[in-house]
């Protein structure tokens, strides 16, 4: 059987082959949506059990999973991965200048923390297309992680790494001598990872909504979130960067660290940084 279907694919005519590669791709996709829309319910889970831990609302009553057993049953990501890298590796089989494949699966070795591969394919899918927008995202996302890991790892946990020029500001494990700790920063990149579901290192309006819904129980209105977007670095179609992510939690912190506090303990942080198990 493997012959046979080996041998019509090698008679399919170059167009033929490029639209085989694409309905892999967009097979490959469909279940990377599927692994988003889990991310996001198991974030809003998270946040919900964590609700009911707090004094935020007394009657929050605990999450009751039984209703959902059996779709995490079901649900293996492990097993999901590793049909859209096969996918994505029959499209390239398929059509080796198929620049959605390339990036598809660099996107799913982010996933897995293997940027080296990441570099690889995306040095790929630049030969094949330079000017094509996605690549240079990515690139760059990759060489801030990088960049940020290294630098991260060389600070002590509680070491301020970001002046915000206000010298006796001390907020403990948050702001030292009106320094933002390293501690701090790591925390806030653990977050914003969260809610980043594309993985561009930027919050779009969509996962902005999603981390406020998480935060707050509601969605920010959009005249909200264009105001948050002028207000912090932002990237002009790709929204809220982590550099804005930050500048909103300092902002927030220096006028009141009790919301701060609040906003940490709601997402599984305890009064020291540490994530509440």
């Amino acid at each position: 059987m493997t012959d046979q279907t080996t041998t019509t694919t090698n008679n399919l005519s170059e167009e033929d082959r490029e639209l085989k590669a694409i309905e892999y791709c967009e097979d490959a996709n469909k279940l990377i949506k599927q692994l988003k829309d889990r991310e996001d319910k198991n974030i809003l889970d998270e946040t919900a059990s964590n609700l009911s831990q707090t004094n935020i609302d007394e009657n929050k009553n605990s999450i009751n999973n039984d209703d959902n057993t059996d779709d995490d049953d079901d649900f293996n990501e492990i097993e999901i991965i590793e049909k859209v890298t096969e996918l994505f590796s029959k499209a390239i089989e398929m059509d080796s200048e198929c620049i959605d494949a390339y990036l598809g699966l660099a996107y799913v070795k982010g996933m897995q923390r293997n940027y080296e591969s990441v570099s690889e394919l995306l040095e790929k899918a630049n030969k094949i297309d330079p000017s094509d927008e996605r690549v240079n995202i990515m690139k760059q996302t990759l060489e801030q992680e990088s960049l940020t890991q290294d630098e991260v790892d060389s600070v002590p946990d509680f070491e301020p790494v970001m002046d915000i020029g206000v010298p006796n500001l001390n907020i403990p494990f948050i702001i030292i001598n009106g320094g933002v700790t390293k501690k701090f920063i790591t925390v806030l990149r653990e977050i914003f990872d969260r809610f980043d579901r594309n993985k561009d290192n930027c919050l779009n309006k969509a996962e902005m909504k999603l981390y406020s819904k998480a935060v707050n129980g509601q969605e920010l209105d959009l005249q909200s979130l264009q105001s948050m977007l002028d207000g912090y670095d932002s990237h002009p179609r790709n929204g809220l960067t982590f550099t804005g992510f930050v500048e909103l939690y300092v902002n927030q912190t220096i006028e009141d660290s009790s919301e701060t506090l609040k906003d940490l303990k709601t997402l599984g942080y305890d009064s020291e940084l540490k994530l509440i198990k």
